[in-house]
């Protein structure tokens, strides 16, 4: 990744003001901060599919001028001042609501991946992180759990900007940064992408181990279950690192980073695309946890939630006898009368 042009603004709704940070004074830790966040937003682990209503929006004919080679820093200029006037109007419906929009600047460029020029927008929420003299980091700036809002997209002679990318961090998608700022529409619905991924995750990946490697199967369909049903919003790299996390398999044959490597790339896939970050929609997550695992041909044990890893154990002796232990104290006073007999 290069960075060709780049325009760094403070948007201050409090002060109704957009300040140009003189590109100077960066300082290398800003620099490098910003290097990182365009790196997140490119590498497409994350963030939604969106598209312009039309093409004469203020956003999007200025990306036109982009791509007519027009001056940068004019371009930017007129962005940065859209922002500030979304989030002043945005501002003044949530102040009944007690919320505040964070100060933050906004960061515009152009960047060569792959060589594929790109267009970034980029807010990055701060508490006056960015010293007055040399605009290196102090206090404020979110480090290792970077919040921002991000835009992406292509950039080309021809002017078509199909793919559309729209990043952010907030648990609930803010609708002003999407809707009144860039005027864009989701290309999928909640209900959609919920429906679309479990489904993806479960038949496309998980069914493919469900033979080979039951135990596995099991509990990573049940993972995935009740992690649709317990958050409230679906990022790929959360999913991965919790709902996966750092899972070491009953079965020492099956690669555990392969299975997540699939899940990955499954957004892409032109079947059934989906986004990688959505709200989950929980009707729409209508599985159960498989609850039924034959023991022998007399006995089934019948699972009716998600289970502990403590509870049950899987053993074997020395002889090669393999046994199912399962925890349990109501059990246990049940069948202790067998034994006390024997």
């Amino acid at each position: 990744m290069e960075i060709d042009k780049i325009e760094i603004s403070k948007v201050d709704i409090e002060n109704n003001q957009v300040e140009k940070i003189d590109s100077t004074l960066y300082g290398d830790e800003l620099v490098n901060y910003l290097e990182e966040l365009f790196q997140i937003v490119i590498d497409g682990g994350s963030g939604r599919k969106f598209e312009f209503e039309r093409k004469t929006t203020e956003v999007r004919a200025q990306i036109t001028k982009i791509n007519n080679q027009e001056d940068f820093t004019e371009i930017t200029d007129v962005i940065a001042q859209r922002l500030l006037n979304s989030e002043s109007d945005a501002q003044e419906r949530m102040d009944a609501l007690g919320i505040i929009i964070l100060k933050g600047i906004v960061v515009q460029a152009l960047i060569i991946d792959e060589d594929q020029e790109k267009f970034i927008i980029c807010k990055a929420d701060h508490n006056d992180f960015l010293d007055e003299v040399n605009y290196e980091l102090t206090r404020g700036l979110p480090i290792k759990k970077k919040a921002f809002k991000a835009f992406v997209c292509e950039l080309n002679e021809e002017d078509n900007i199909n793919d559309v990318l729209v990043y952010d961090t907030n648990p609930k998608d803010t609708k002003y940064w999407w809707a009144d700022f860039l005027e864009l529409e989701k290309v999928f619905t909640d209900e959609y992408n919920t429906e679309k991924a479990f489904n993806a995750i479960d038949k496309s990946v998980f069914n493919g181990i469900k033979k080979k490697h039951p135990q596995d199967y099991t509990y990573l369909r049940n993972s995935t279950v009740r992690y649709f049903r317990s958050n409230d919003r679906f990022e790929m790299n959360d999913f991965l690192d919790n709902g996966i996390g750092n899972y070491e398999p009953y079965d020492n044959e099956l690669n555990i980073n392969e299975v997540k490597d699939k899940i990955r790339e499954l957004p892409t896939k032109k079947r059934s695309p989906f986004d990688n970050q959505f709200n989950i929609i929980k009707e729409k997550v209508t599985a159960r946890f498989k609850s039924t695992v034959i023991l022998t041909e007399q006995i089934d044990l019948q699972i009716k939630q998600d289970i502990p890893e403590d509870v049950i154990f899987a053993h074997e002796d020395p002889d090669g006898t393999k046994y199912v232990k399962i925890r349990s104290e109501k059990g246990y006073k049940f069948f202790i009368k067998d034994n006390e007999e024997n």
